[in-house]
């Protein structure tokens, strides 16, 4: 998640220019390469990358196309590869096919069988000699994807201020950080800055700055909350920051306005659409409650990822708007 701030004594301004999406994917075509392709599912430090989990699992139900994993596999060598997990409770993970690049690829393993009994089911998953382990808790419903992270997937939107369009991409490249101990996709845009994001079952998380000069350092924070009821709101870390020679405590709480809507951006129609507002709220001594400082509107799409940015105007700050015009899902 990329933020844009502009901040003055009385007012914080924020405009997210998110580096948006990337679907999930499996390798379903290949030519040209006999040989078995070499990799692991870990990091270069020996940590098992983070396992997506899609699908809801019921006892007695057999697994559908929306029953699926997806893996982090560094690929070493190009060619064949199988990757598959156990058979727990009556059902398993797997893919098999050609990787014709090196690199951190996404890989998605598809669900057979159906759970025998209403109970968590404890999985290993095998790539070559690399063996990782995830959970799918009983009865859990991961919807579609809202904020993709497949590498090459790449998305331009309008910008209202530059008067001009951004652009944002997936590098191939996966960054671990030893604050978290969570591995993130690497996002770039046509300046050269990065940003991170994970998923971690309908939640989506960012790595980074709250605020630019704060002294508590980069943290990790929610952005998106799938799935739950609207109205939900969540906060980020509480982290300290100097303005005017003040110290001050500065948080982002988030809002989930509405699920399932449909927009249209640039003659473009979204269906299944989230709307999130996001406060950025301040603590200003000798104050002893947060106020508010700026709201913006996200909103993300399902299987596109973030799809605009608004952001009002107030009697400081200039209206913002930042709409898609052109995306790529891998």
């Amino acid at each position: 998640m990329k933020a844009i701030f502009k901040y003055g004594f009385v007012f914080l301004t924020v405009i997210f220019l998110f580096q948006a999406c990337t679907k999930e994917y499996s390798f379903e075509t290949g030519k040209g390469y006999s040989g078995t392709a070499i990799g692991s599912l870990e990091d270069t430090a020996g940590n098992c990358r983070n396992i997506y989990v899609n699908g809801t699992y019921l006892a007695d139900s057999v697994l559908t196309d929306s029953n699926y994993i997806v893996v982090t596999a560094n690929i070493i060598s190009p060619g064949k590869y199988y990757i598959f997990t156990d058979t727990v409770n009556g059902f398993w993970f797997y893919d098999s096919s050609i990787v014709l690049s090196t690199g951190t690829q996404s890989i998605k393993l598809k669900g057979y069988g159906k759970p025998i009994l209403p109970v968590d089911a404890n999985f290993t998953v095998t790539f070559g000699n690399s063996v990782c382990q995830f959970t799918i808790p009983y009865n859990t419903s991961v919807i579609g994807n809202y904020f993709p992270t497949t590498v090459g997937s790449y998305w331009t939107y309008n910008d209202s201020h530059l008067n001009d369009t951004i652009s944002t991409r997936v590098l191939p490249i996966v960054a671990t950080v030893t604050n978290t101990g969570q591995s993130y996709a690497v996002f770039t845009d046509r300046l050269g800055d990065t940003s991170l994001y994970r998923r971690s079952g309908n939640t989506y998380y960012t790595y980074g700055l709250i605020y630019p000069d704060s002294s508590s350092g980069p943290v990790e924070y929610a952005f998106l909350k799938a799935g739950v009821p609207t109205g939900t709101g969540w906060d980020s870390p509480i982290v300290s920051a100097i303005v005017a020679n003040q110290t001050i405590k500065v948080k982002y709480h988030f809002t989930l306005l509405g699920s399932g809507l449909t927009v249209s951006y640039n003659g473009n129609n979204f269906t299944n659409v989230i709307k999130v507002q996001l406060d950025i709220q301040a603590l200003v001594p000798p104050a002893i409650n947060y106020a508010t400082a700026q709201t913006s509107y996200f909103y993300y799409a399902e299987g596109v990822g973030l799809i605009a940015i608004e952001v009002p105007g107030s009697t400081t700050v200039m209206p913002y708007n930042s709409t898609i015009t052109k995306w790529q899902v891998n």
